[in-house]
Formats: C-alpha cells, sequence, structure tokens
C-alpha cells in the first residue's frame, strides 16, 4: 500500500497545494526527505509565482499529479547540510529554480546542461529518484541536492531574488550565449 504524502519521508512539511483542475490552493500537510548527504536542507522565506506554475496546478498541461504543490523561484535560508556538502553552511542563503534532480550521467548532464537531460526532475510534480513526488516552494522547508541549489550573496534581497530564479536564468542564458 501506497504511502499518504504526510508520511512517505521522516521530516515533517506544511505548504499550499492544489486538489484539482481548479487551481485553488488549500493546507497541505506533507513530508521532506532527511537530508543526504549531498543535500541542503532550507527554510523556505520566498517564492515566487509563475505562469507555469498556474499551467501546472490547472493541469492546462495535462500531466499535473494532485495534490499539486507549485513554486519554482524558492529562496530561503540553510537550516542543515549534507556531510559531503562543499558548498552550502548552515546560515547561507540559497535559491532553487525549476529543476531538483536529472540524472548525472547522460551527455547533457555531463556538460551541465542538465535542462536537456531526458530524466530532469522539476520542482513540482516529477518523480523523484527514491519513486515520491516532488513537491514545489510554497511550503515551510525544502530539501535539494546542493548541485540544483544557487548561493545568494547577502547583498541581494530576497525577495527580490525569487523571480530571478526562473525568469531571470530564462533570459540571462541565451544573452550570455549571444553576447
Amino acid at each position: 500500500m501506497a504511502k499518504s504524502p504526510e508520511n512517505e519521508h521522516p521530516r515533517k512539511a506544511f505548504g499550499w497545494a492544489a486538489r484539482d483542475s481548479s487551481g485553488i490552493l488549500s493546507p497541505f500537510n506533507f513530508s521532506r526527505r532527511a537530508t543526504g548527504e549531498k543535500d541542503v536542507s532550507f527554510k523556505v522565506l520566498y517564492c515566487g509565482i509563475c505562469h507555469s506554475d498556474l499551467h501546472f496546478i490547472k493541469n492546462e498541461w495535462g500531466n499535473a499529479k494532485y495534490p499539486a504543490l507549485p513554486g519554482h523561484e524558492i529562496v530561503g535560508e540553510v537550516t542543515e547540510v549534507g556531510s559531503k556538502v562543499q558548498n552550502f553552511k548552515v546560515g547561507d542563503k540559497v535559491g532553487v529554480g525549476y529543476m531538483v534532480g536529472s540524472c548525472r550521467s547522460c551527455d547533457s548532464c555531463a556538460n551541465n546542461m542538465e535542462n536537456y537531460c531526458p530524466r530532469t526532475i522539476v520542482t513540482s510534480g516529477s518523480t523523484y529518484v527514491d519513486g515520491t513526488t516532488t513537491y514545489g516552494g510554497y511550503s515551510d522547508i525544502m530539501v535539494v541536492d546542493e548541485h540544483f541549489a544557487v548561493l545568494i550573496p547577502d547583498s541581494m534581497p530576497l525577495d527580490a531574488t525569487a523571480p530571478l530564479l526562473c525568469a531571470g536564468v530564462t533570459v540571462y542564458s541565451p544573452m550570455k550565449y549571444f553576447g
């Protein structure tokens, strides 16, 4: 028998999720995985809402898994790091965008182009490597592999930084590529 979202993982979490294609968000108790050796856990302080989140929670692309917990413009403060984490420490400001995982073995992943990986794991509504559903940033805590987290400088205001993790990245890459 499948475990409920509240009992899949050891860490209790709270968020806002849509239960159907109405897109109306309501309180949702669920769980996050324990901090693994390469994971960064953080308290979510800000999370933007993107048009992609709206399409997702209303199932306009036909791939929503309910309950659907949106949010992929996520920033917060690190509360715990795994034993093999090299780039973050407790108290750092951190951001997470649209991806939280990939195969890490295909040519795209080997060239740091995980967005082209055929097994990309997105922040909301994907199946994670352990078989459970990913839930987005409209929640109190997040756990993510450090490879998919961004260190936010202390000089950047977190509320203004959150949207940069989606729209900013979308614009930045082609601007850099095309000079």
